[in-house]
């Protein structure tokens, strides 16, 4: 089979339900501009699924197995769609029942709807844990992320001074905060971590928003076991949300969620606070990353990042990493208005 089983979706999908490829209509869906899958929908009989087709070379056999996985684990739960079909030797495509509902995506969620996602999220964590797989990314050590932050910011460093001088001194502001950063990436590496399930790309649209008030979500491909403090700290800085809601308006969530893990983990607070200073560098030196292979593409003309224009989400990233997880960053913010990352 291809890395891209397009035409052999009805032979699945027909495989999947027990009918004939005739009797189903399916339906590509829009992709998004961050969307590295294909989704389409399908009716048979009155039922509607959804087939969602891995397309990245990297994501062809785990990323699949996971998303299932992970949908018969939370199957009791019903906070997430139910699955349906997978068949790793027929293609890398997980059939599972379309949940209905808007997705949070770019909306600014009230305060009861951030309580409801941390008691959602309580509820994950307390599933056990028994041969549960390592979330995605979470089975590097602290200090080896650091070392790919530095190649990163190095990498953009190295590209700002042959194509674009007036960015240099972003670089280096850059790299000196990542240096500065580097005693709390050897605090995480020994301070102890209770692992939970969690599920990880934390962006709202994979929230969505039931019909009956509840709250689902989709997306479970990345999910597994992961230290909740980072968990939190990856929800509350996305660039699908980091300019959403201030520190006041992430209290209903933090208030409902926190206590029980500080109650219950004596590092908790520690580590949490160590990865809210980590992740606005986290995610600056991996947009810049992703911009320098932009600019080599010759695709950097009108990028934005989560509907912002991509120089002023980088300020924002750097501004957070300038602030650390105390103090506001809008001081910051102004005095990196005249700046520019990429041309």
């Amino acid at each position: 089979m291809t890395q891209q089983p397009t035409a052999h979706l009805p032979t699945i999908l027909s495989r999947a339900t027990g009918l004939p490829a005739a009797a189903l209509t399916i339906r590509e869906r829009p992709s998004l501009a961050y969307q590295t899958n294909r989704l389409y929908d399908v009716w048979t009989n009155g039922r509607r699924l959804i087939a969602k087709l891995y397309l990245r070379p990297d994501e062809l056999t785990v990323a699949p197995a996971c998303e299932f996985k992970a949908l018969q684990r939370l199957t009791g739960l019903d906070i997430a769609p139910q699955p349906v079909f997978y068949d790793p030797a027929l293609g890398p495509v997980v059939v599972y029942a379309y949940m209905d509902g808007d997705m949070w995506d770019r909306r600014r969620p009230a305060p009861a709807q951030l309580t409801q996602l941390a008691d959602l999220w309580r509820r994950l964590h307390d599933l056990p844990v028994d041969d549960l797989w390592f979330s995605r990314g979470h089975y590097a050590s602290p200090l080896a992320l650091a070392r790919q932050f530095h190649a990163w910011l190095q990498t953009y460093r190295e590209w700002s001074a042959a194509n674009f001088l007036p960015a240099v001194p972003l670089a280096d502001m850059s790299l000196d905060i990542l240096q500065k950063r580097q005693p709390l990436f050897a605090s995480l590496e020994r301070l102890p971590a209770t692992l939970r399930f969690c599920r990880s790309d934390n962006r709202f649209a994979n929230v969505i928003q039931r019909p009956d008030g509840r709250l689902g979500m989709v997306d479970w491909e990345d999910s597994g076991l992961r230290d909740p403090a980072c968990e939190v700290a990856d929800l509350l800085t996305h660039a699908n949300q980091e300019d959403l809601l201030d520190a006041q308006g992430w209290r209903p969530f933090l208030d409902h969620y926190l206590p029980v893990h500080q109650a219950a983990d004596a590092a908790f607070t520690e580590r949490l606070h160590a990865y809210l200073a980590i992740f606005p560098i986290f995610w600056l030196a991996l947009l810049l990353n992703v911009g320098v292979q932009r600019a080599q593409a010759g695709t950097l003309s009108g990028w934005q990042i989560n509907e912002m224009p991509a120089n002023e989400r980088l300020r924002r990233y750097l501004a957070r990493a300038l602030a650390g997880p105390d103090a506001s960053f809008d001081d910051h913010l102004a005095s990196l208005a005249a700046n520019r990352f990429f041309p």
